[in-house]
């Protein structure tokens, strides 16, 4: 009887103090562990979305900037000068190209093409266009224009002309005295904290029955 009511007692006696201590600090411990994982997944998913935004957002300017380069208009500059409506910098640069339907009106437009600081504070890569006239021989006050972020949270953006391949003969600006165009433009660009492969558009010229005899880019006072 006795031994059964000491068994009694001890199970009733329940935690001491010192387990209590011990089994709470496990917890917090492993709480600990919990929400630095759950911030860590959260912080991954946030980077994961924000590469994926970046990846689509790159894909469509690509596409976009093939298109418009590759149909562009050349036009020569205003006397006295002897060159083209063309200027490119290692920055930016300008062109008149015809603008495709899909995006609104169709025809040809002056393009600029340059990184800015947007709405939100962050850099991005902007298009800013207007429609061409034939009697323009100068380039337009960009700030009357239309614009398109085509890249946002963009780190880095070069520019170069000409060349062959990915690595030769590139120049980091072409000849404002140039009666020639370069056949290539090549973009350099890191966004969203990501390097991205270099891109490298070809420049067609419109034939001489579709108005202008020639491709055109022309890039102006940045």
């Amino acid at each position: 009887m006795r031994a059964t009511t000491k068994s009694t007692l001890s199970r009733a006696r329940g935690f001491t103090l010192v387990e209590v201590v011990v089994a709470m600090a496990l917890l917090s411990l492993v709480m600990l562990v919990l929400g630095s994982s759950i911030r860590s997944m959260g912080a991954s998913a946030q980077r994961i979305d924000t590469r994926t935004a970046a990846t689509d957002e790159m894909r469509v300017a690509a596409s976009f900037l093939r298109e418009i380069f590759g149909r562009s208009e050349a036009q020569r500059i205003e006397p006295p000068g002897t060159g083209l409506l063309f200027s490119g910098a290692s920055d930016g640069v300008s062109w008149i190209g015809v603008m495709p339907p899909r995006f609104g009106a169709g025809g040809r437009f002056f393009f600029r093409l340059k990184v800015e600081t947007v709405s939100d504070g962050s850099t991005g890569l902007v298009l800013r266009f207007q429609p061409w006239r034939w009697e323009q021989k100068v380039l337009p006050d960009w700030s009357q224009g239309d614009s398109r972020v085509l890249l946002r949270n963009v780190d880095s953006f070069v520019l170069a002309y000409g060349g062959e391949g990915m690595e030769l003969n590139w120049l980091p600006a072409w000849p404002t005295e140039s009666r020639t165009l370069p056949p290539r433009v090549r973009m350099q660009l890191a966004a969203a904290g990501s390097q991205w492969p270099p891109l490298v558009f070809s420049v067609h010229p419109l034939p001489a029955n579709q108005g202008g005899g020639g491709s055109g880019f022309v890039t102006g006072p940045q």
